[in-house]
């Protein structure tokens, strides 16, 4: 159905004289955000593609680019493309999230805490980074700095369902 959709969607675009190639980045992007909803990542990632091919300093088509690849298990493509988004626009704390994300994923721990740290200072309530921050720490045996980053998090009416043990 999904794709029965893009190709009408790509029909319909032609006929009114915008074939795909001249389709507008944020077109590109909004498909290509439409894709990730229903959960072709691959699909989404090409029309994320496609935009940066028209528009290279896109940071938002970086940015949904990165959290597709870290949906299909890609973490090192996705921080690329995070770091992409990055240079483009350094204030981002939700690359600088998911970039720790992806780092979290590929069990590098501190360069998962320290793009959490970053998101945190553009955004000091940002509260998920708060409970990823502190779960690595968990891991890493810091209990009391873990426990501190949940219980912030709890402050800011976060449900953290996690203790460390």
């Amino acid at each position: 159905m999904k794709t029965l959709f893009v190709a009408i969607l790509a029909i319909f675009t032609c006929s009114a004289g915008m074939c795909q190639n001249q389709q507008k980045v944020s077109e590109l992007v909004d498909i290509g955000y439409q894709e990730y909803e229903s959960g072709d990542y691959r699909s989404a990632i090409d029309f994320f593609n496609r935009a940066l091919q028209r528009d290279p300093d896109n940071p938002e088509a970086y940015y949904l680019m990165g959290v597709c690849q870290s949906q299909i298990g890609d973490n090192w493509a996705a921080i690329s493309a995070y770091n992409n988004a990055l240079e483009i626009k350094p204030e981002y704390p939700e690359a600088y999230y998911e970039k720790g994300y992806s780092y979290f994923m590929l069990n590098q721990y501190e360069e998962a805490i320290a793009s959490f740290d970053e998101a945190l200072k553009l955004r000091p309530d940002y509260a998920l980074a708060l409970i990823n921050r502190g779960s690595i720490k968990c891991i890493q045996g810091k209990v009391d700095e873990a426990a501190e980053d949940w219980e912030k998090a709890r402050e800011m009416g976060s449900d953290v369902p996690v203790e460390c043990e």
